[in-house]
C-alpha cells in the first residue's frame, strides 16, 4: 500500500527514508585546476596518472651501492668501493651501477636501476689514491658498514601506483588530498559545482544586525547561522529579506526562491498556529508536495520536509536552536544527495559527565562540550532552551538519546558528533 502523505510524528530515520523515495536535483559538475579543488566534492572517482615516485630514491645522503658488495663491511675491514660520479637532483641518473663503483647522492636522489642499497655519509670515508700502472688519481670510498642499506631506498611506486583508484566520487579533497593527486600528476578534477540554496526566514519581528531595533522586535540570527551551516556543507546560500508574516509574501518569496535556487530552506511557520501557514503555501507550489509535516524529536517537532518536483523544500522551526540541530539532522541528509553522497562525519567517543533526563517520548539531540580528562574525552551537557544560540555556539557536537529511553547516566559512553565547520570534511 503506498504511504499517505504527508506523515506526521514520525520519528528522524522514517522521515529520511520517506524523502529517500523521491529523486532530487542532481548538483552538476565542472573542472577545475586541482589548486582549486580544496574542500570541494569529486563528482567522478580520481585515478593516479603516474607512479610516485617514478623511480627510486635516496633516504639519506650517501652512496648509492649494489648491496651484496658491501654487506660484510665493518669499520676494521671496510669495503672499497671506485667514486664514479654524483648524482644531481632533478638530473638523469646513470642507467646502472659498474661493480666495485659507488656514486654519491642527496636525499630524495634519483637511483641506479641496480643500486640495492645506500649506505649513509657517517658510515664511510673518502680516500684519494693514484693508480700505480697509469698514476691517475682516483677517489675510493671506504664503506664501514652496509649491513641495513637497504632500509634506506624509497622504492619506484612505492607511495601510489599509475591507475591506482584515489577517491570515489563524492569525496571532499583535503588540502592533503589535492596535494597527493597533483604528485600523481592530476592536473584538473570533476568537482560538484556548489548548489544554491534559498534561505527564507520569516518573522515581524526580526530585524537584522546593524539595524535598529524597535520595542518587541529581536535580532535575526537563522538566516545568518543557517547560510553559515550551509556554507561548511558545500553549498552556496542564498539569503532572502526577511519575510513579514504575511501569507502572500511568503508565497512570492518561496515562488523566487523555487524559480532561482536548487533547494530551499524556510524558517518559521511550520508549527499550527493561526499564522503558519507554511504547509499550505509549500503543497500548493508543486508535486509531489509536503512529505513529512512533524517528527518525533526535540529539538525539531514541527519540521516539514517536501519536494517541489526535485527540489527538496525543507522547513525549520523558528528558533535559533531548533532551527540548527534540524538542518543538521535532517535537512543535511537531504541535501547531501544532490552530490549523491552521505554523511559520513565521524562522531567522537565520550563519557557524558553528568546524567540527563529527558522526556522519553521522543528523541533528543542535546549539544556538548568535549573536555579532555585523565580518562579520556568527556561530553559536557549544554542545556537551555530553544532560543538560547548560546548552547550551541559553545559546543562542539550533538549527542542523540534516543526515544524512550528517558536520559543517559553520568559516565555512559556516547557519540558526539560534530557540527558541519568548513575546513572540517563535513
Amino acid at each position: 500500500m503506498e504511504p499517505r502523505f504527508p506523515l506526521r510524528a514520525v520519528t528522524i530515520a522514517q522521515a529520511l527514508d520517506a524523502m529517500a523515495s523521491f529523486a532530487v536535483r542532481r548538483a552538476v559538475s565542472e573542472r577545475v585546476a586541482v589548486a582549486d579543488a580544496e574542500g570541494r566534492i569529486t563528482a567522478e572517482a580520481l585515478q593516479a596518472s603516474e607512479d610516485v615516485p617514478p623511480f627510486a630514491r635516496s633516504r639519506v645522503d650517501g652512496y648509492a651501492v649494489i648491496a651484496s658488495e658491501v654487506e660484510s663491511a665493518t669499520a676494521k675491514q671496510p669495503v672499497r668501493l671506485k667514486l664514479g660520479g654524483e648524482v644531481r637532483m632533478g638530473e638523469a641518473v646513470a642507467p646502472v651501477l659498474r661493480a666495485g663503483e659507488t656514486v654519491r647522492v642527496p636525499t630524495g636522489g634519483a637511483l641506479p636501476s641496480n643500486a640495492g642499497g645506500v649506505v649513509m655519509l657517517e658510515d664511510t670515508s673518502l680516500q684519494e689514491t693514484i693508480g700505480e700502472s697509469d698514476g691517475v688519481a682516483r677517489t675510493i670510498v671506504d664503506v664501514y658498514d652496509g649491513a641495513q642499506c637497504d632500509r634506506h631506498i624509497t622504492p619506484s611506486a612505492s607511495d601510489l601506483h599509475a591507475g591506482q583508484q584515489l577517491f570515489d566520487a563524492g569525496t571532499v579533497l583535503s588540502p592533503a588530498a589535492v596535494g597527493l593527486l597533483a604528485g600523481a600528476n592530476v592536473s584538473q578534477v570533476e568537482v560538484f559545482r556548489k548548489p544554491l540554496v534559498g534561505v527564507l526566514v520569516t518573522g515581524d519581528e526580526l530585524v537584522v544586525a546593524g539595524e535598529p531595533r524597535a520595542q518587541g522586535q529581536v535580532r535575526d540570527i537563522n538566516s545568518v547561522s543557517l547560510s553559515a551551516a550551509l556554507r561548511a556543507m558545500g553549498f552556496v546560500p542564498r539569503r532572502f529579506a526577511i519575510i513579514a508574516d504575511d501569507r502572500a509574501a511568503f508565497a512570492a518569496s518561496l515562488e523566487e526562491a523555487l524559480a532561482s535556487c536548487d533547494a530551499v530552506l524556510i524558517s518559521g511557520g511550520s508549527s499550527v498556529g493561526a499564522r503558519d501557514y507554511t504547509p499550505d503555501v509549500v503543497a500548493a507550489a508543486g508535486g509531489p508536495g509536503v512529505i513529512v509535516h512533524g517528527i518525533r524529536a526535540k529539538p525539531g517537532r514541527p519540521a516539514l520536509l517536501a519536494m517541489i518536483g526535485e527540489q527538496p523544500v525543507i522547513g525549520l522551526p523558528g528558533n535559533p536552536v531548533s532551527a540548527l540541530v534540524v538542518l543538521e539532522a535532517v535537512a543535511k541528509p537531504v541535501l547531501l544527495r544532490m552530490f549523491g553522497k552521505h554523511d559520513a562525519v565521524l562522531p567522537y567517543r565520550a563519557r557524558l559527565e553528568r546524567r540527563i533526563e529527558v522526556e522519553p517520548e521522543l528523541e533528543h539531540r542535546i549539544a556538548v562540550r568535549l573536555v579532555e580528562s585523565d580518562g579520556g574525552l568527556l561530553a559536557r551537557p549544554l542545556i537551555g532552551t530553544s532560543a538560547q544560540m548560546h548552547t550551541l555556539a559553545f559546543a562542539d557536537a550533538m549527542i542523540v538519546i534516543p526515544q524512550g529511553c528517558g536520559g543517559a547516566d553520568a559516565g555512559a559512553w556516547v557519540d558526539a558528533i560534530p557540527f558541519s565547520r568548513s575546513g572540517t570534511g563535513r
